[in-house]
């Protein structure tokens, strides 16, 4: 372009044959243009600079989406962890709900077995409280019968008679001196009116069993025609209490067993005629009738 304006700058001063009008049009025109191309590269400067200047925020740019793309990746692969560490979560939760459900059916079946057992705990206790009392009341029962008995037995104390309680009955004891005399089966008047007095207390006492135990020394009893034996002789003896016992019609026979015991349950040891006398006796023994008690003690040991 410079070189076109000196190229036209010369060719008008070269030629004499030019007006100044067109001289002066070309210089005008020279200037424009000059003045265009002045024009031109400022714009082209300015340009520059802005392409510059683009350039620079393209590498930013690019920075920034490198820097981002980074990013990205590592938020997808946090993503990722998250996702696997949320997959995991939900499995965990997942055991723990059946750990929570299987947990609350156990604390079911416990709560359930705890109020079975308080149950019957409670039942057992009632039990044992109605043992006691029916244990109270067969303690309070022996001690009345034994107050009868000694009430209705009280002249014959000291004339081979002793009344005492064990396991819940009562033993009216008499020595053969009060029944029998030596190898008879006989009783004596004495004996005959401590068992008619006995018999009073049956009656007003149905609720008690009797068992009539006869028992010898170890002195070996000589056969007859109506004895072999001391034990034969001992079951005589209780048979001959009870026979007058039942001659008293309110008391039932079947409350009565007569068991002869020979020389078998000695009371005392020894072979001295002390030990001997004491051993010759025949034993009452009383029992009340405790069927309910005895229903509810086996109830209660079988559980």
């Amino acid at each position: 372009m410079r070189k076109l304006l000196m190229f036209v700058a010369l060719s008008l001063i070269c030629s004499s044959c030019v007006s100044n009008k067109v001289y002066n049009a070309s210089r005008a025109e020279v200037m424009r243009l000059e003045s265009e191309l002045s024009a031109l590269r400022a714009r082209h400067s300015a340009l520059e600079q802005l392409n510059n200047e683009l350039n620079g925020e393209k590498l930013g740019l690019q920075d920034n989406l490198s820097t981002l793309t980074a990013e990205h990746d590592a938020l997808r692969k946090q993503y990722a962890s998250l996702d696997a560490d949320r997959a995991k979560l939900a499995r965990d939760l997942d055991q723990l709900r059946d750990m929570l459900d299987k947990g609350n059916a156990e604390a079911s079946r416990m709560l359930q077995e705890l109020q079975r057992n308080q149950a019957d705990l409670e039942e057992r206790s009632q039990r044992v409280e109605e043992l006691e009392s029916l244990l109270k009341a067969r303690e309070e029962a022996i001690a009345a019968i034994r107050r009868q008995v000694s009430d209705a037995l009280l002249g014959f104390e000291g004339k081979g008679l002793t009344i005492s309680t064990r396991d819940g009955k009562v033993y009216v004891s008499m020595e053969d001196k009060l029944l029998f005399r030596s190898g008879s089966y006989e009783i004596g008047r004495d004996g005959e009116k401590a068992v008619r007095d006995l018999a009073k207390v049956l009656v007003a006492n149905p609720d008690i069993n009797v068992m009539v135990e006869g028992h010898t020394d170890d002195v070996r009893y000589t056969p007859n025609a109506y004895l072999k034996d001391n034990l034969d002789l001992s079951a005589k003896r209780a048979t001959t209490v009870v026979r007058l016992l039942l001659e008293n019609k309110e008391i039932a026979p079947e409350r009565i067993v007569a068991a002869g015991r020979g020389e078998s349950l000695p009371v005392a040891e020894g072979k001295t005629a002390e030990a001997r006398a004491k051993n010759r006796r025949t034993e009452i023994i009383l029992t009340p009738k405790y069927d309910e008690l005895m229903k509810l003690m086996e109830t209660t040991n079988n559980e």
